[in-house]
């Protein structure tokens, strides 16, 4: 099938998904009596089986996201080089106040002095992800097990520093070159968690793929409520026929 079918199918799928959702949540808030409806001008009403009318409407609405899920392009749910460029810029952000102490280390013995005989005077420095320095691009959200070497490969940040310090009444330029640091999980789950919130706003991924999912689910989530709601009565009526059954079984 040609892409741009694909394309087209999914927007179309999409747009009645999140119509009959909308329609579904304005029903459900103005409590609409759905026993009588208009349908092309012309009034229906509902005699049989009335209980049952807002299961039917959220099952409709099942089929609509089943059909969204099917016309979804392939890895569309998966977070895309937008979002992954938003975390790494997050984590390559943080990382460097988050090990300011080891780097500090690093830059005292590279300079061969002891912390109490060396001044700081200006810091450069350049952070790159590990994985971009060869040819195979990669990212730490494609992972889920943090104990797997090769992720941690992929979170590893590499630090370029050029500092000048005073040693000896002295001034000193000196380079530190790949300083590799393994980023801890906890710093990367709330790298991971700003830049999901961020890229929620900054970028298309979350409202058109990820939200029409939520708009539906909750949309059949309060019908099947309301459905159940209304039929709880013969819901255990039908729960203690069962267990008398099962007694005299």
């Amino acid at each position: 099938m040609d892409a741009i079918d694909v394309e087209s199918d999914f927007k179309k799928s999409r747009a009645f998904l999140l119509t009959y959702s909308t329609l579904l949540l304005l029903l459900w808030y103005f409590s609409v009596d759905l026993r009588a409806f208009s349908f092309l001008g012309v009034s229906i009403g509902i005699r049989d089986n009335i209980q049952n009318v807002h299961l039917v409407a959220a099952l409709g609405n099942l089929y609509l996201l089943i059909r969204f899920f099917q016309k979804s392009p392939r890895g569309c749910f998966k977070l895309n080089e937008d979002m992954i460029s938003v975390f790494e810029s997050v984590l390559k952000t943080i990382a460097p106040y988050a090990y300011i102490r080891r780097l500090a280390l690093a830059m005292y013995k590279s300079a061969g002095q002891a912390k109490d005989d060396v001044k700081l005077v200006k810091i450069y420095k350049q952070v790159t992800m590990g994985h971009q320095l060869s040819d195979d691009y990669s990212s730490i959200l494609k992972f889920i097990q943090y104990r797997n070497p090769e992720l941690a490969k992929r979170t590893e940040l590499s630090f370029d520093i050029s500092f000048s310090f005073i040693a000896a009444e002295q001034e000193h330029t000196q380079i530190i070159r790949n300083e590799l640091v393994v980023p801890n999980i906890f710093l990367v789950r709330i790298c991971q968690l700003y830049a999901l919130t961020k890229g929620s706003f900054t970028t298309s991924w979350f409202t058109d793929y990820i939200l029409p999912v939520l708009y539906a689910l909750l949309a059949i989530i309060l019908f099947v409520n309301t459905w159940w709601q209304r039929n709880a009565i013969d819901h255990a009526v039908f729960k203690d026929s069962f267990n008398q059954m099962l007694i005299s079984i």
